[in-house]
């Protein structure tokens, strides 16, 4: 039986406007577009000048969403994704925001971190280009710039090598670009040497003349692609590098009013399209592209295709691998031992899925795990005493791609209970997840613990396992080729107490024949 036609929507709350998509999923995931709605707001400029959301700023953004509502119940809509990104992330009072718009609609707003704003911009960019394109033969620079950050990714043949969030954009202009009213000459040169700080800071990871492919998300670039586009595409338009910066030329020599009549835009769209094509303009000089290559995507729409893919069963756009590439290069940043932590990683995964019915968790508490087993040791970069506590503050204070701030709160907790200590009522990191996180972290900690233990030596002696569930106790069988395990034995004895908290019985190792 085909799944019926079901109505979804998506209200992105930005810095200068909240956007409202509504759309139709068909029972094969196609899309149809039944409402796209715009409505400007100015959080950025509270934000952006005194640190919160005005009284006045919330009534407005309550205001349209509680006409937003109103559109969605006319279409019948019972799936709404709401998130809010920079304006809202910065605010002290946006808890207060998002509580009122809760009590006020019913919908529930997620604030995402620049992480997860990576991670749609990328199935965006895969959707859009990724047929045609082949990304794992290209090196990108990836920029979306919006009204107060930056999103900047680096995918180096295809594997994501660097992601930042940027504290600028087309109404957070560098602090000398905002002082007064300066002419475009002098905004160009105060944004090119911000830039060029920035770059020169990423350099120390990656050298951006490396870059062959300039990708360009935003609306503000979609639009230049609409004047100028010299191949376009459905999903996606090319645009030469020469053509992009005369345009860019023509729009500084107009005030914003002669922008909005000339372009047919909005007021505040023209007040700030100079700056915001003039970032795009300086990271691409940055580079050895010659052409931008402009998808026909927002993280809007990447939502929107997430929720197709879950809610017509088809495979979902998976970015672990990605996640994972983000991972071990933060663990190579801070010189990890590589072979040592693969291992820890396979055999943590194994272990948790013979451990499945037990322990009750899924793909993103196994991706996570992974991700611990990758980093735990990261920390000894710091000092290899306390290791384990270093590890925690690094992946807490660094940004991995694709990972929510609640995965990373989940990830840090993890790689600090891998070793001694389990978590305990005083520890504060611990305590202040959510009752749901704190299991997960003890469990994958579990058995993160017992997967470091098999390899205590870091000589890579024990590759594999049998496991059996018995009546008294869980058993590791090792093969008994291996001549000497004590300092494995020994090892799981000192972490095993959490396991065995955690499971209800204590694990140990025996050795005997294995197959294969």
């Amino acid at each position: 039986m085909s799944q019926p036609v079901q109505a979804v929507a998506v209200i992105d709350i930005g810095t200068s406007a909240i956007r409202l998509v509504v759309a139709e999923i068909g029972a094969k995931g196609e899309i149809r577009i039944l409402e796209n709605l715009h409505k400007p707001v100015s959080f950025g400029k509270d934000v952006f000048s005194v640190g919160s959301l005005s009284q006045a700023s919330m009534a407005e953004g309550l205001a349209i969403l509680q006409n937003y509502k109103t559109v969605v119940d006319t279409y019948q809509v019972k799936k709404i994704q709401a998130i809010a990104t920079s304006a809202v992330r910065e605010a002290v009072n946006s808890e207060t925001f998002i509580d009122r718009v809760f009590v006020r609609t019913g919908i529930d707003v997620e604030v995402i971190e620049g992480p997860e704003e990576n991670r749609l911009e990328l199935i965006a960019v895969e959707h859009s280009v990724g047929s045609e394109i082949e990304l794992d033969k290209k090196n990108c620079l990836i920029v979306e710039v919006g009204s107060g950050s930056t999103e900047v990714i680096i995918l180096n043949q295809g594997q994501v090598e660097l992601t930042r969030t940027l504290s600028i954009g087309s109404l957070r202009l560098p602090e000398q670009a905002s002082s007064g009213k300066l002419k475009p000459e002098a905004v160009q040169k105060v944004l090119k040497r911000s830039i060029q700080e920035i770059v020169a800071y990423a350099a120390r990871e990656y050298n951006f003349k490396q870059v062959d492919t300039f990708i360009a998300l935003g609306g503000d670039v979609r639009f230049a692609a609409q004047q100028l586009a010299t191949t376009a595409r459905e999903r996606y338009a090319i645009v030469d590098k020469k053509s992009f910066v005369n345009l860019v030329n023509k729009i500084a020599k107009l005030q914003p009013e002669e922008v909005a009549a000339e372009y047919n835009l909005p007021y505040p769209q023209a007040e700030s399209l100079y700056a915001s094509l003039l970032y795009y303009v300086n990271f691409l000089n940055e580079t050895g592209s010659e052409t931008l290559v402009i998808p026909n995507m927002s993280i809007r729409d990447a939502l929107l295709l997430e929720m197709s893919q879950l809610l017509s069963g088809h495979k979902r756009t998976d970015v672990s691998r990605q996640i994972m590439n983000s991972a071990r290069h933060l663990g190579a940043k801070f010189q990890y031992d590589k072979v040592h932590s693969g291992l820890v990683g396979q055999l943590a995964v194994k272990l948790f899925d013979l451990l499945k019915a037990e322990h009750g968790l899924g793909p993103r508490e196994r991706l996570l795990l992974e991700v611990s087993a990758t980093l735990h040791d990261i920390g000894s970069y710091i000092s290899p005493a306390g290791h384990h506590k270093h590890s925690a503050y690094l992946v807490e204070s660094s940004e991995i791609f694709g990972l929510r701030k609640s995965d990373k709160q989940i990830v840090s907790n993890v790689v600090r209970y891998h070793r001694r200590t389990v978590p305990k009522a005083v520890h504060e990191s611990y305590m202040s997840l959510p009752r749901p996180d704190r299991a997960v972290v003890s469990k994958l900690a579990a058995i993160l613990r017992v997967a470091d233990a098999l390899d205590a030596t870091h000589q890579q002696k024990v590759k594999n396992f049998e496991f059996e569930a018995g009546s008294q106790a869980y058993t590791l069988w090792l093969s008994d080729s291996l001549s000497d395990v004590s300092a494995e034995r020994e090892s799981l004895q000192d972490k095993g107490d959490l396991f065995s908290d955690v499971f209800g019985l204590p694990i140990v190792i025996k050795q005997k024949h294995l197959n294969g």
